[in-house]
């Protein structure tokens, strides 16, 4: 590992004045098996360092993968460089570091008993319960699992001096099932660093479940509905919607929320935390990308815009603090803005609350094409959907080769009611199921 202190002296030495280091080392483990035979199979262990400093006032990068102090001469004169061909000042900051920081444990040692071939006995167990369950299970046609930990460090000429290690671990299986010349495939997923909660027998039981269901599907008249969104539904279109909390999308004119601080953007039932502490939290985090310590915030409350995410950067710009959601995608990648763990507050209201309130309408299981179908700026999405009709209350036939459409900044407005079952994805932007008072369904 690179010698910070030399590092630092020979910026000092040429004339930078602050100066930052970056470290993050991975080691990642995956996975897959197909028809009882290992599939794939990958180990990998990296490591990268992001350097930066100021030079006659401006803020120059670099980063590089070889992390000793044989890289010394090149980082520094890479930063300098960069710097040089700055036009304009960007207005950033290295911060100095916080009194406090919280103590989390994102690090469980006992997962490193598990061995490969443990997991990859839980895979092959998986498979064949899927297959085992119901002659209509034709394939196990995705079944992976995948582990690794993640080590950070971050010190400045400041006084800052963090560091912090993570890991993860979690399986993705999905199955194809088939009756009468109809497919669906339906899969889920276990995220745990608890080897206990890898159980072959009710995970296989679940997502076989719910591919059965949705066999026998027809179509829904076109029309306007109630619609009961799925959590995963309601968080995977959140998550894609994420980036308008962001100072800098509204600094840029990028986000709707742009002078709206204090004025009801949603519902009053509506509450959006970010929690960069929650227990086993894929985003937890003492601090964020630039060293701030982190904290939980209310970024919505009862329907009113409290906050954006801040940088120290644009906290300048609107004469505030750092929210500490400073954030870096890799060392590659420069400083930007996201959420840590965010997510709507459950209620207390159970699915079938939900089912019993939308009385006649649709329950929203699966939507496609967020990437395509979603414009982040405007809100307006329209969206390929499967589900199922709700009738009296309850939930009667799957329907499907349907598309919602609607707008984001409506639908917020247009929350009902809100479940009691919170759940996250394989991602840092969970929600409870949600009832939106109505949805534009194009059926048949």
């Amino acid at each position: 590992m690179i010698n910070f202190n030399l590092l630092f002296k020979a910026g000092y030495d040429a004339g930078l004045t602050d100066m930052e280091v970056y470290v993050v080392k991975n080691d990642n483990f995956s996975c897959k098996v197909f028809e009882q035979n290992v599939d794939a199979y990958s180990v990998s262990k990296t490591q990268g360092l992001s350097f930066r400093g100021v030079y006659e006032g401006k803020m120059g990068y670099t980063y590089t993968e070889k992390c000793d102090d044989s890289s010394i001469p090149f980082i520094i004169n890479s930063v300098i460089e960069n710097a040089s061909v700055i036009e304009k000042e960007e207005n950033e900051e290295l911060y100095a570091g916080d009194k406090d920081y919280v103590s989390l444990d994102l690090y469980q040692d006992s997962f490193n008993d598990v061995t490969a071939l443990e997991k990859i006995n839980f895979l092959k167990a998986v498979e064949r319960e899927c297959l085992a369950l119901d002659s209509r299970v034709k394939s196990v046609d995705y079944c992976s699992f995948s582990n690794g930990s993640t080590e950070v460090m971050l010190k400045n000429t400041k006084g800052l001096d963090v560091s912090e290690r993570q890991n993860f671990a979690y399986a993705y299986v999905s199955v194809l099932v088939s009756e009468n010349g109809e497919n669906k495939n339906d899969g889920d997923f276990i995220i745990s660093t608890d080897f206990n909660d890898y159980e072959a027998k009710s995970f296989a039981k679940k997502i076989v479940d719910s591919a059965l269901a949705q066999l026998g599907s027809t179509k829904v008249k076109s029309g306007t509905y109630p619609i009961v969104l799925k959590n995963l539904v309601a968080s995977d279109i959140l998550e894609a919607m994420s980036g308008i909390f962001s100072a800098d999308a509204v600094l840029k004119d990028l986000s709707r929320l742009k002078d709206q601080l204090g004025k009801q953007v949603a519902n009053s039932l509506v509450t959006l935390i970010d929690d960069p502490h929650l227990p086993n939290g894929l985003g937890s985090s003492a601090f964020d990308g630039e060293g701030v310590a982190t904290y939980k915030k209310e970024i919505i409350t009862n329907g009113i815009l409290q906050t954006y995410l801040h940088s120290l950067t644009t906290a300048k710009v609107f004469q505030t603090t750092s929210t500490g959601n400073a954030s870096r995608a890799s060392f590659k990648s420069s400083v930007n803005i996201s959420p840590s763990n965010m997510y709507i507050k459950p209620q207390d209201a159970s699915l079938n609350d939900l089912l019993k309130t939308a009385s006649n309408g649709i329950y929203i299981t699966d939507v496609q094409g967020l990437h395509c179908g979603l414009n982040a700026i405007s809100g307006d999405f329209s969206l390929s959907a499967n589900g199922f009709l709700i009738e009296e209350g309850q939930l009667t036939r799957p329907v499907h080769e349907m598309t919602i459409a609607g707008n984001f900044f409506d639908l917020l407005k247009d929350i009902e009611q809100i479940g009691n079952d919170l759940a996250f994805g394989p991602s840092t932007i969970g929600s409870p199921t949600l009832l939106i008072h109505s949805l534009a369904v194009a059926g048949e």
